[in-house]
């Protein structure tokens, strides 16, 4: 687990986990915005990213930007199936807005996340989680840090 403060002031929590089945170490509070970064290069798992998707929704997660490259727009359909399934079993008032663009370089992808990762009626979550699944080494996660801590507006 890494932690810092992105440049306009909200406390980032990023994690690094093999599936949405191990512990993770700390999750900010509710409600709070989130980064999911797809760390293999193979297209995304249903079942995985469907089981983080259900994951971020019981504990508070009400906006995620997701990056998986070119593999984004599948990370989209994983997460909105995730979240009409959650609202159907078990209730309909929650939810997750989810953001992200198979063309966005990792940066853009923070960007979004720290910058403009908040709903327009309201002000931003005051945490932020990045949450890097299946990545096989820490370059990932060292790596979000560092943009985490010093990307800007454009």
């Amino acid at each position: 687990m890494r932690t810092g403060t992105t440049t306009n002031g909200r406390s980032v929590t990023i994690l690094g986990v093999a599936d949405a089945d191990a512990e993770w170490e700390a999750l900010p509070a509710k409600p709070y915005g989130a980064l999911v970064i797809a760390g293999g290069k193979e297209r995304p798992d249903k079942q995985l990213y469907g089981k983080v998707a259900a994951r971020l929704l019981e504990t508070g997660c009400a906006w995620a930007t997701l990056h998986g490259g070119k593999h984004t727009s599948r990370l989209h359909d994983i997460f909105d199936t995730a979240v009409v399934d959650y609202q159907l079993k078990h209730s309909p008032d929650i939810e997750m807005m989810t953001s992200g663009e198979d063309e966005n370089s990792l940066e853009e992808s923070m960007r979004d996340a720290a910058i403009y990762g908040h709903p327009s009626y309201g002000e931003p979550y005051a945490e932020l989680l990045v949450l890097v699944v299946a990545a096989s080494d820490t370059k990932l996660e060292e790596q979000a840090e560092a943009l985490a801590k010093s990307v800007k507006p454009e």
